[in-house]
């Protein structure tokens, strides 16, 4: 798996929208759309803080010494484990476009 990292200097944590935007963000939205839509709108928004774990994991087993052996362990582990996320968030959104496509075919 490669993996590019690009880090922007500028912005930083603080420039996150606040609890209170980000649900009002998504609250509008969501409460229209179907329950298929939710969670393809769900996977869609779990990929990118997942993207970023992965992404800043990489950098810091890059910029790591050579001798922290340990610490690039932990870091490959995170990959390992934020690519076995997005599986599972793949599989369940795949999962639902397979039921709904059996349901419309029976239907």
């Amino acid at each position: 798996m490669s993996c590019a990292v690009v880090l922007d200097e500028t912005s930083s944590y603080s420039d996150a929208p606040s609890y209170s935007e980000a649900l009002s963000y998504v609250e509008a939205p969501v409460a229209l759309a179907s329950p298929e839509e939710r969670l393809h709108e769900l996977v869609h928004d779990l990929r990118q803080p997942l993207s970023s774990i992965e992404a800043i994991a990489y950098y810091l087993e890059m910029t790591l010494p050579a001798g922290q052996f340990e610490a690039r362990q932990y870091m490959s582990q995170l990959q390992r484990l934020v690519a076995d996320t997005n599986t599972i968030l793949e599989r369940s959104v795949g999962i639902t476009r397979t039921g709904h496509a059996r349901a419309a075919s029976a239907g």
